[in-house]
């Protein structure tokens, strides 16, 4: 996925054109799936708190990261909360971002996943102001906090693989969302960056420019009734002006109307290691 890792985002919101059928009809729904409403953020300690990125592009360090540290606490692999460093995938990729912090290639992130993964927010001791320490030629560019001799045993969280999808199978990606939030990728219009309330984003308006890409948290869908329109549920790492109090619905690909693709351009998520350092005896 190129260009991804953007700033942050917002949305407007329009009516559907046309209304989706019944709930109990809803296509993109897998066989098997029990309910047509899913939110993560109901379920204790899965989600953190609303965050916000400001005119930083590193949406790429935030949506990953609390995916992953997401997906660990649904398992019951470790007990909430669960605060895993995206400051610490900023740092570690430092002289592969931009000025502005974004990253042009997921694939470098995938890599220092694997090979190096990301620590708690408690154990990172990177500085805070890595991106003004880049951006100042007078300075080197900060260091990783585990390269350091006494941090090298901190307990780190990597990953088996990252998988990194351009295309967008909304299937696919509810039964993705079923394990756990994941990291998806939305073209920001101006209609998404100035999104505010508790109504459903339908897209930029005709003729609207893109800005620029950006990584949200998906934590879920449902369905508005009785229209009959489906929706995802996201979290935007924009602070909590942005949709209600930091979170957002977006129309889903069957309430768009027929041949109209999804507003999502891509979809990250985590797969996990067999076993964690720390993680509950039983999981």
């Amino acid at each position: 996925m190129e260009n991804d890792g953007y700033s942050y985002g917002g949305s407007g919101s329009k009516k559907s054109k046309k209304l989706a059928k019944p709930a109990q009809e809803i296509r993109d729904v897998p066989p098997g799936t029990k309910n047509i409403n899913l939110d993560w953020g109901d379920v204790r300690g899965v989600m953190r708190e609303v965050m916000d990125q400001g005119n930083r592009r590193t949406c790429w360090t935030i949506a990953p990261s609390r995916s992953l540290s997401a997906r660990l606490v649904a398992e019951k692999r470790f007990d909430p909360p669960l605060c895993l460093s995206a400051l610490h995938l900023l740092v570690g990729l430092i002289d592969r971002v931009d000025s502005t912090g974004g990253l042009q290639n997921l694939d470098h992130l995938r890599t220092f996943l694997i090979d190096h993964g990301t620590v708690l927010e408690e154990s990172c001791q990177c500085p805070q102001l890595a991106l003004d320490q880049k951006n100042d030629n007078s300075k080197p560019n900060p260091k990783l906090c585990t390269e350091k001799k006494k941090n090298q045993h901190v307990n780190k969280f990597k990953v088996h693989n990252l998988i990194i999808k351009d295309e967008v199978n909304e299937s696919e990606l509810i039964r993705l969302v079923n394990k756990g939030p994941v990291a998806v990728s939305i073209n920001v219009y101006r209609e998404f960056s100035d999104f505010k309330g508790d109504g459903i984003y339908c897209g930029p308006k005709k003729g609207s420019h893109k800005i620029d890409e950006h990584l949200i948290l998906l934590k879920g869908y449902g369905t508005k009734m009785p229209e009959g329109i489906h929706f995802w549920r996201v979290q935007n790492s924009a602070g909590t002006k942005w949709g209600d109090k930091g979170y957002g619905k977006i129309i889903r690909q069957i309430s768009l109307g027929r041949d109209e693709p999804s507003l999502f351009t891509g979809i990250v998520y985590p797969v996990l290691l067999d076993h964690y350092e720390g993680q509950r005896e039983h999981a």
